[in-house]
């Protein structure tokens, strides 16, 4: 029986989820452990699809050191994670002293193991710490980085030797000043968006309102508390596990992150980039593939007629849309009119294409339009060239592992920041300026000085310029570099990669 036992909880965020499947997958090959994996009840079959495509045919003995548990939550109000931490409470407990574990969603009890010796969370979830500590005071309490480092530099620092509780004073200064109670002045004090200007080492500064260029399409009255949490976790757990690298963060970010947690005596391992890889996943990926052969047939038939790296790859996630769409039909009115193919994946409960817009994109020729895409499939496929993404951490990721560079459109969270990164520091993508909506969208970019000027003219005269210089000399220099960095990447986790050794180092401290 393994030695070592590890915990790890998250929810709701697919996006944190779906990488710490495959960290999971490459730390029980790398050590004699037993992984619990606590989710939420409706995300048990997905996060055991996502970790089975992880293991090779034949490696049923890694994958089943790893078992799941389906925690309850509010189903009617699935962002309320009362519920969701009272049942993490009740089966951590039971881990915590050697019990045997209930599933509720498989409704059965788990084999009873050694007590865990961590226990890693996602950041937003640092509530679980508290609990965890509480039940098991010795117990380490590791926190994921689901992101660059330059954009938790900025969003939840500052990070020194008196940071700690520097966002929850300015929180309680708020209230004092307005009479709110916590949740409206956490989001207020976190999401105003302000002149204030930004910057984590190695980046250029922006102001804060930049981090809002759309209108936002959802308001999520908790966000504040979010990154409450997370400030919190990042100065509390024991150790960070970061899913970027070296290869992408400036030096500068790096050092300066790795000196904040020196000064606790705790670490940042860099582990990155955690996309699956095995002969598994890219059966699973072309299975999925294959339930949309006229996907397949449309990228087929754009590289026989128009080449390799051709086609425009567009993607905003599944959760991000433009209040304005006519920005979009306008950048695919432009791809039409310079017969560049594209494919459209609106998979945004919130994304609605209209009948006059899909019947030209089919009249053209040029455009494919579906609600789900099997990204990786498409990004690998060498009719893609380019990718027009949100700038989602996932994403970015995928792209510059499968070599492909980017157009970028981002919408909010961390993509303000990851575009930049991208555009300025690795060299890898162009930025969608005109698109932006919003109050905070149409104020001018701290880097040039000028805002935009929010007319469909305008869309079309960038869309033009941006499509030029990708498809000319301009373009091909971030092609390289992007293959330059899909190479980089593809070393960090082999044997003496600095991620894999990164892994091996937390992995020992689980002694």
């Amino acid at each position: 029986m393994p030695s070592s036992h590890l915990a790890i909880a998250a929810h709701l965020a697919w996006g944190h989820i779906r990488p710490l499947c495959t960290l999971s997958a490459k730390l029980v090959k790398l050590q004699d452990l037993y992984i619990t994996f606590l989710t939420t009840r409706s995300l048990h079959g997905k996060v055991t699809a996502e970790l089975a495509r992880n293991f090779e045919d034949g490696e049923e003995e890694f994958e089943s050191r790893i078992r799941v548990v389906g925690l309850n939550f509010d189903e009617k109000n699935p962002f309320d994670l009362a519920e969701f931490e009272r049942s993490f409470e009740q089966q951590f407990w039971m881990l915590a002293n050697g019990e045997s574990a209930l599933c509720a969603h498989q409704q059965k009890q788990l084999a009873i193991l050694k007590r865990p010796d961590a226990l890693l969370v996602d950041i937003f979830c640092y509530k679980l710490l508290q609990i965890a500590r509480r039940l098991s005071p010795d117990i380490k309490v590791w926190a994921s980085g689901p992101t660059f480092g330059t954009s938790l530099y900025a969003l939840f620092g500052p990070f020194g030797p008196d940071s700690r509780g520097y966002l929850q004073r300015l929180v309680t200064q708020h209230m004092a000043a307005t009479g709110q109670d916590l949740m409206p002045a956490a989001l207020e004090v976190v999401s105003s968006p302000s002149d204030q200007v930004i910057q984590a080492p190695g980046l250029l500064p922006i102001f804060k309102y930049e981090n809002f260029p759309q209108e936002r399409i959802l308001d999520v009255p908790f966000v504040g508390l979010l990154h409450l949490d997370a400030a919190s976790l990042i100065h509390e757990c024991d150790a960070l596990v970061s899913f970027t690298s070296a290869i992408y963060d400036p030096k500068e970010c790096i050092e300066a992150l790795d000196d904040f947690f020196a000064l606790t005596s705790r670490k940042m391992h860099l582990v990155g980039p955690l996309i699956s890889d095995t002969k598994r996943s890219a059966r699973v990926e072309m299975e999925g593939a294959a339930k949309s052969p006229e996907l397949l047939a449309f990228m087929q038939n754009a590289l026989k007629a128009h080449g390799e790296d051709s086609l425009i790859y567009i993607s905003f996630g599944t959760l991000f849309w433009s209040t304005q769409p006519d920005r979009l039909w306008t950048v695919l009115d432009v791809l039409m009119e310079k017969k560049i193919p594209f494919i459209l994946s609106h998979a945004s409960p919130w994304a609605k294409v209209p009948d006059e817009i899909s019947e030209k994109i089919k009249a053209s020729g040029l455009g494919f339009l579906t609600t789900w895409a099997p990204q990786q499939t498409v990004l690998e496929h060498p009719v893609t060239g380019w990718f027009l993404t949100h700038g989602g951490f996932n994403s970015i990721t995928e792209s510059i592992v499968a070599g492909v560079p980017m157009i970028c459109w981002p919408f909010g969270a961390d993509q303000a920041l990851n575009t930049l990164l991208l555009t300025e520091n690795l060299g890898v993508a162009y930025e969608l300026i005109e698109v932006r909506t919003g109050s905070s969208g149409l104020k001018p970019v701290y880097r040039t000085g000028k805002a935009p000027t929010a007319t469909l003219d305008a869309v079309r005269a960038e869309a033009n310029t941006v499509l030029d210089k990708a498809f000319s000399e301009d373009g091909a220099k971030k092609r390289a570099n992007t293959q330059n960095l899909k190479h980089m990447s593809s070393e960090l986790w082999k044997e003496g990669g600095s991620s894999r050794i990164a892994t091996q180092k937390l992995l020992n401290d689980l002694h």
